[in-house]
This record gives C-alpha cells, structure tokens and sequence, in this order.
C-alpha cells in the first residue's frame, strides 16, 4: 500500500456516501424502502465478514485482497450514505408525512447516542484483540531475549503495554521466523459484530409495519 492509495481511499469514503445518498435513495423509489433496507442489512452483513478475509490476503502481500478490501468498504459506505437519505421517505411510508420531520428528529437522537456509543465499544473490541495478540507473540519469543529487548520479565508483560514499551512491531523484531504479524486481524471481531448486528436489524425490519391509514392525517 502506498501513500497516494491511502490517500485516494480516504477521498473516496466522502464520495462513495454521496453516490449512496443519491443512488439508494433514487433505487428504493423502484424497489420499495423496506427491500433496500433488507438490502443494506444483509448485503452489510455479508460485505462486513468479507472485510477479514480480505485483511487476511492483503496480509499477505496481494493486491488483489487489497481490491477486495477497498471495493467492499466503499459499498458499505454507499449503504450508508443511502440509509441516511432513504430514511425520511421510509418514516413516511410508515407514519405518514405530517410528522415525519419530528419523527425523523427523534431518529436522530437514536443515531447520534449510536454515533458515540459505537465507536468506543468498537475501540475496545479492537484494544481487546491487541492485547490478546501482543500476549500471544510473547508466548513465543525466548523469555531471555524479552527482558534483554525491554528491560523486564515477561511476568511484566501487561505493564510493558500499558506503557507503550511493548508493541507488536517491536515483538515481531525478536519473534522466531516465519511469524505470522496479526496486525491485519485486530478487527476482525469489530468486523463479526457489526455483521451481527445487521443481522438483528434484517429480522427488526421484517417485523416494522405501517401505522394503520386511519390514524394517519394528510398534510394540508
């Protein structure tokens, strides 16, 4: 991976969710907006267990994988971008278009509260998957060699990585040859998670049903 790559990456999350906004919001006027939310859900799902596999091989040097991580993030951020914009006409379909704007309001709320929530559960699934990782390399480096490098016992190990002293880089350096850096699988159970939960939402949309006509009012 290159800088520019990197860099064409983090441009194209911006435009991918304003394609999304635009093309999911126009295809669910076609299909329906409970299908393109099944859609989002499941086709989610599937791109959010992709993600590992596809760590996994660019792990392993292959641009291909590398392709294969990049087109199914983008995806994902199309879907995203196309929830965010299909949603409004959803709550309409569902509640009525007379108070849908403070429906949509109170969504929101959900949506900020899941915004904040979310990533800090996320940090510490991956901070989990850090340590458990860096435990495992030192399993296999020589005891000796460890306290020679950082100037303690293994029995410190814990205390060495809330330091910042030990990182897996710095273990990859004096672990036997041919180990494996799992740098690449640090999100994996990030990845299982947000799969499962889209999972749960596929079932939850199933389940949502239109406000009956009579207690909708028409906009004047």
């Amino acid at each position: 991976m290159t800088a520019a790559f990197a860099s064409t990456y983090a441009q194209m999350t911006s435009i991918a969710n304003m394609l999304g906004r635009i093309g999911w919001a126009s295809a669910s006027d076609w299909i329906g907006r409970r299908r393109t939310y099944s859609f989002f859900f499941l086709a989610g799902a599937a791109l959010y267990l992709t993600i590992p596999w596809a760590a996994s091989g660019v792990g392993t040097g292959g641009a291909g994988w590398l392709w294969l991580f990049y087109a199914a993030t983008m995806l994902i951020f199309t879907m995203y971008g196309g929830g965010f914009a299909t949603i409004p006409a959803y709550l309409a379909d569902l509640f009525g278009a007379k108070y849908v704007g403070g429906i949509h309001g109170r969504l929101l709320t959900a949506w900020s509260t899941a915004g904040v929530i979310g990533p800090m559960a996320l940090t510490t699934l991956r901070e989990s998957s850090r340590r458990g990782a860096i435990a495992d390399l030192a399993a296999r480096v020589d005891p000796g060699e460890f306290e020679t490098r950082f100037g303690a016992p293994l029995s410190k190990l814990s205390q060495l990585v809330d330091q910042n002293t030990v990182s897996i880089p710095k273990l990859l350096e004096i672990a036997p040859s041919g180990t494996i850096d799992p740098s690449t699988t640090l999100y994996n159970t990030t990845m299982y998670l947000m799969a499962g939960l889209l999972i749960i939402a596929l079932f939850a949309n199933a389940m949502i049903r239109p406000v009956d006509a009579k207690f909708q009012e028409r906009v004047e």
